[in-house]
């Protein structure tokens, strides 16, 4: 096991070339589609070792299983619009479903290669790279305990910890592998999403502007952005926060505000539309330690109504408090146009 001062020194960002490993829900929205993009471009800073289908369930399909498998058939799709031959990375289908109990892994290929990959590496450790529910990497972490040692899991998902909530999909789909994870004694680095990976926004007229006939994966970004915010988030969205909760408003801004909004509700407000790219906030985190601000905490405790319990007595964990808009969006757009 490792001891607080070692995960300390795991913890800082990298430096050179790192082994990784991607644990992404590909077609849950379209934020996926980017980070695997960019990390393929990133090939000077990122080993890619393996890319897992992590489970998802919302509107667009029918189960964990089905969203888990339809993100298995999009990260091929996003291999060929980036022109890297289908069988360069190894890729693995994850859970199907998330952890039916406390202290229970699902099995999952993805999970055993994750042990396998984790209990080869030699002094430098595996990066894990979690862009939705968790439950593959705590799957594989309860099957084999060991791999603690071995791995440094970047996570994207919940809320800052001084907010009222921790309530967000990626952590709320799975919670018990959420809660897994924070008391196992291993490297982990979280990005919250509401005031932190939600500065990653861009907008159809951005998109255009950097992408239009470029790449055919700069195309194919273009297009499942302007097809998200046109057509799927048109409405109620895709359907993901209402498989989670049915209470109204924002559960992502839940008691965040301290007076009763309510006389506000006939306020006229016209919209701008535009989307947050979540997920790439974790390959800038690898590729470029300068666009990110982050600090060791000890590791909160999730409680079950979905909040952070602070502690001042339990290994320490790294989280990420402030991004680069302008500097990650300009190397992404600028090698994204770059590929065939």
């Amino acid at each position: 096991m490792l001891t607080n001062k070692e995960i300390e020194a795991r913890l800082l960002p990298p430096t050179g070339k790192i082994k990784v490993v991607l644990d992404t829900d590909a077609f849950n929205e379209v934020d996926d589609q980017f980070e695997i993009t960019w990390a393929l471009t990133r090939t000077d800073r990122l080993d890619i070792q393996a890319i897992y289908a992590a489970p998802f369930y919302n509107g667009r399909v029918s189960s964990p299983k089905e969203g888990m498998q339809r993100s298995y058939k999009e990260i091929f799709t996003l291999l060929e619009k980036a022109g890297v031959p289908k069988d360069k990375y190894p890729v693995f289908h994850g859970s199907t479903d998330y952890l039916p109990s406390d202290n229970t892994p699902v099995a999952s290929d993805a999970a055993d290669d994750l042990i396998k990959r984790a209990m080869s590496m030699g002094d430098e450790p595996l990066y894990v790279v979690a862009t939705g529910a968790i439950t593959t990497v705590a799957s594989a972490l309860l099957k084999e305990p060991k791999i603690a040692d071995k791995i440094v899991i970047l996570w994207l998902g919940g809320q800052p910890l001084d907010w009222s909530t921790a309530f967000e999909f990626n952590l709320s789909q799975d919670k018990l592998a959420v809660k897994d994870i924070l008391q196992t004694q291993v490297p982990f680095i979280l990005i919250p999403c509401m005031s932190v990976a939600s500065e990653l926004v861009t907008t159809n007229y951005e998109l255009d502007h950097y992408l239009e006939g470029t790449s055919k994966s700069g195309e194919y970004l273009r297009k499942v952005v302007s097809d998200f915010i046109n057509n799927v988030n048109k409405e109620n969205g895709d359907g993901g926060i209402a498989t989670l909760t049915t209470e109204t408003g924002d559960p992502y801004l839940r008691d965040l505000s301290d007076y009763d909004e309510s006389k506000y509700a006939n306020e006229p407000s016209a919209v701008a539309k535009s989307k947050i790219i979540w997920d790439i906030s974790t390959v800038a985190f690898l590729v470029n330690p300068l666009w990110t601000k982050s600090s060791l905490v000890s590791a909160p405790i999730l409680t079950d109504d979905e909040t952070w319990q602070a502690t001042t007595d339990q290994h320490p964990i790294r989280v990420v408090r402030h991004l680069d808009r302008d500097a990650i969006f300009g190397d992404l757009f600028t090698r994204i146009k770059a590929l065939p």
